[in-house]
């Protein structure tokens, strides 16, 4: 049984208590250049396998508040965003990880276990209760992590995310990019945003601006979706600083709206009525940012009524560089004490 599994609600309140959310961490900590896509707000170790932080989601935000789901709520991956940055604080605070150290991450879930608080209206507080499932050393410093982190508001629990990332020097960081590669890859503040593609509607992937949308050319054809991943170079919050491969929450983002799309498909009205309640990545190679990504996401059987289970691949240059699930459920199923 986890650390976290045993916090008592007092426990929770109490942490709440001592956490500060008048103020933003350094941008240094969670490797973010502007403030405003700075999240967390205070961050505490507590003993070498458990730590906490909070954080807030802001009321309004020009990517992760631009959603077309009815009722309107906080965005799930605004959520996720949320604790990779207290897991990017963790590496150095809890981990005593240098600032010349590179956080991969191979795999990573999140699971909305209540969105009732996700409804709220304007900012929302969190509680972010982390523990280490797993961590392996090497030469005296850590190699690879394993953090379960329960996602708490209101006094309630919204969510789980599980994050298992590798830890490595920038010089190790530099072979590992340059082993699939026979140049250096561009940074992404050098590689222009392709103007030849054809994006879906916005509303179709559950936008309302068109800047958010990050599939083109997509076909849907028997309950499959294949597009081509739109690389926002220039976007502000998904590109927020130089980057020299596709960011994971892109693909992220993408896998949510193939998965959209497909709920679309031969519907009238668009598919506002879901939110990702579910979300897994494994990501098995770097994405590179000089060469196409296939988007290829496919309806699987969802054992719970009302909702809408995919699998998703991307694949560049004939290998598949991740895979993801996602679950979409019904944004207008509601529980005892929803914020609506």
């Amino acid at each position: 049984m986890s650390v976290l599994s045993q916090v008592e609600p007092v426990q929770a309140t109490e942490a709440a208590q001592i956490l500060s959310t008048q103020r933003t961490l350094s941008r240094r900590l969670v490797h973010r250049s502007a403030i405003s896509e700075v999240f967390l707000t205070d961050f505490q170790s507590v003993d070498e396998n458990t730590f906490r932080a909070a954080a807030q989601l802001p009321p309004r935000h020009f990517y992760y508040g631009d959603h077309t789901a009815r009722p309107a709520m906080h965005d799930p991956l605004a959520v996720f965003e949320s604790v990779r940055q207290m897991l990017l604080c963790a590496m150095h605070l809890q981990h005593d990880a240098g600032h010349d150290t590179k956080s991969i991450t191979a795999t990573a879930s999140l699971e909305i276990t209540d969105p009732g608080p996700l409804r709220a209206r304007g900012a929302l507080d969190l509680l972010l209760l982390g523990d280490v499932q797993l961590a392996k050393n090497y030469r005296d410093a850590i190699s690879r992590v394993v953090h379960q982190v329960r996602v708490m508001a209101g006094g309630r629990q919204v969510g789980v995310v599980t994050v298992d990332t590798a830890q490595r020097p920038d010089t190790v960081y530099e072979k590992l990019r340059m082993s699939h590669r026979a140049t250096p890859p561009p940074m992404s503040s050098a590689v222009p945003v392709r103007t030849d593609g054809v994006a879906p509607p916005p509303r179709l992937v559950g936008r309302e601006q068109a800047e958010n949308v990050v599939l083109e050319n997509a076909d849907v054809t028997d309950g499959a979706v294949r597009a081509r991943l739109r690389v926002p170079t220039t976007h502000p919050s998904m590109f927020e600083h130089a980057q020299d491969h596709v960011p994971g929450p892109v693909m992220m983002e993408a896998a949510r709206q193939a998965a959209l799309l497909l709920a679309a498909d031969g519907q009238d009205p668009d598919p506002t009525g879901y939110y990702p309640q579910y979300l897994d990545a494994e990501y098995l190679r770097f994405a590179e940012l000089d060469s196409d990504i296939t988007v290829v996401t496919r309806r699987v059987a969802d054992p719970v009524d009302g909702g809408l289970r995919t699998e998703t691949a991307f694949v560049q240059q004939d290998e598949t560089v991740a895979r993801m699930r996602v679950r979409l459920a019904a944004a207008h199923t509601t529980g005892a004490g929803d914020a609506v």
